[in-house]
C-alpha cells in the first residue's frame, strides 16, 4: 500500500504537467492606450499652414469613418477646386462645450484642411456635426495657377465667419494688353464668399442667412497709371475720416471690374465694378445703396472732405 500510494502521488503532477504542455498558448491581446487629447480653447483666427509642425494626435477608427461620411454635408459654399479629399487626419485640440459636448479641431496630415467637429461628449466621440473652417489648396499647370484659401474668424458673440477666396490665373506671357482688356476673365478670375455660422441649441453648425447686399456706404480711391502727387499723404487722412463716419473704403489699382469691399472687421461685403465710373485717370468714387455713384477728381484733403460731407449728408 505504501508503494502504490507513493506511485499515485508521483503520477498526478506528471499527468498535470503533460496536459498543460499539450495546449496551445493563446496570445495576449494588447489593448491600445487611450489617446489623451490636449484640451483648451480653439483660436479666434484659424488658417491652414502647409509648414505647420503642430503635433496631430491619432483619431480612433470609428470617429474617422463617421467624419469621412459627414464631411460634405455642411451648409454653405463648397470648395471650387476639385481635389482628392484626405483620408489621414489628426486631432489638434478639444474644447469643452456646455452640457458635456465637445468641439474638436482636426487637421489633415497634408496640413491643407482644418475642420471643426462637434461631438456628443460624455466620454464618447459620436459626431453631431462638422464644418470646414480652413483650407489651403493649390493646383498648378505650366500656364494656369489655381488657389483656394479659406480662413475663419471667431467673433466675440460665438459666430464662426469663414472667408473663402478662390483665384484662377492664366499666364500672360505673349498676351497683349489689348487682348487682356478685351476679355480679362480669360486670364484672371476670382471670387470671395463669407459664410457665417453659430452653434445652435441642438449643437449643430447653423448657417446665418443674410440678404445678398446689405446697406452700406463706400468710397473707392483709384488711379489708373501714374500715382497722384501727395497720394500717400492724403489717402491715410481720408481713410481715417471714413472710419470716423463708418464709411467703408478701399484703394483700387488693378482689376477695376472686381474690387473687393470689406467691412472694418475684414468681413467680405461684395465685389464692386467701378469701370463705368472711371472717366478720370485718377479719382475718388462715392457709393451708397440707393444713390447714384459720383466720381470726383483727386485733390486736397479739405476739398475731398467737403465733397464727402455733401454726398453722404453728414453733419459735424
Amino acid at each position: 500500500m505504501k508503494v502504490e500510494r507513493h506511485f499515485f502521488v508521483c503520477l498526478i503532477p506528471f499527468l498535470f504537467f503533460s496536459c498543460n504542455s499539450s495546449k496551445t498558448q493563446k496570445p495576449v491581446e494588447t489593448v491600445p492606450d487611450k489617446v489623451v487629447y490636449p484640451v483648451g480653447y480653439i483660436a479666434e483666427q484659424i488658417h491652414a499652414d502647409l509648414n505647420d509642425g503642430t503635433e496631430l494626435y491619432r483619431i480612433q477608427e470609428p470617429f474617422l469613418e463617421s467624419f469621412l461620411q459627414k464631411y460634405d454635408q455642411y451648409e454653405g459654399t463648397h470648395p471650387t477646386i476639385s481635389t482628392d479629399f484626405p483620408d489621414t487626419w489628426g486631432v489638434v485640440l478639444v474644447e469643452r462645450l456646455p452640457e458635456g459636448r465637445e468641439l474638436y479641431q482636426i487637421q489633415s496630415f497634408s496640413r491643407e484642411w482644418i475642420f471643426l467637429v462637434i461631438t456628443s461628449g460624455f466620454g464618447t466621440q459620436r459626431i453631431l456635426d462638422v464644418l470646414p473652417v480652413a483650407i489651403d489648396l493649390v493646383i498648378q499647370t505650366p500656364d494656369i495657377l489655381e488657389t483656394e484659401i479659406w480662413t475663419t474668424e471667431r467673433e466675440p458673440d460665438g459666430t464662426f465667419s469663414v472667408t473663402k477666396k478662390y483665384e484662377w490665373k492664366r499666364s500672360l506671357e505673349n498676351v497683349t494688353q489689348a487682348a487682356y482688356e478685351t476679355n480679362p476673365e480669360n486670364y484672371f478670375r476670382k471670387k470671395t464668399v463669407t459664410d457665417n455660422y453659430f452653434i445652435n441649441s441642438s449643437f449643430r453648425f447653423e448657417r446665418i442667412i443674410t440678404e445678398d447686399l446689405t446697406e452700406f456706404s463706400a468710397i473707392v480711391f483709384y488711379y489708373k497709371e501714374e500715382k497722384p502727387e501727395d497720394w500717400d499723404e492724403i489717402i491715410p487722412q481720408l481713410e481715417a475720416m471714413c472710419e470716423d463716419y463708418s464709411i467703408l473704403n478701399v484703394v483700387a489699382l488693378i482689376d477695376f471690374n472686381k474690387v473687393e469691399l470689406y467691412d472694418y472687421k475684414l468681413n467680405y461685403i461684395t465685389d464692386l465694378d467701378i469701370t463705368p465710373y472711371m472717366e478720370l485717370s485718377q479719382g475718388i468714387i462715392f457709393l451708397k445703396k440707393g444713390e447714384t455713384p459720383k466720381t470726383v477728381p483727386f485733390g486736397s484733403y479739405e476739398r475731398i472732405r467737403s465733397e464727402v460731407m455733401r454726398y453722404y449728408k453728414l453733419v459735424e
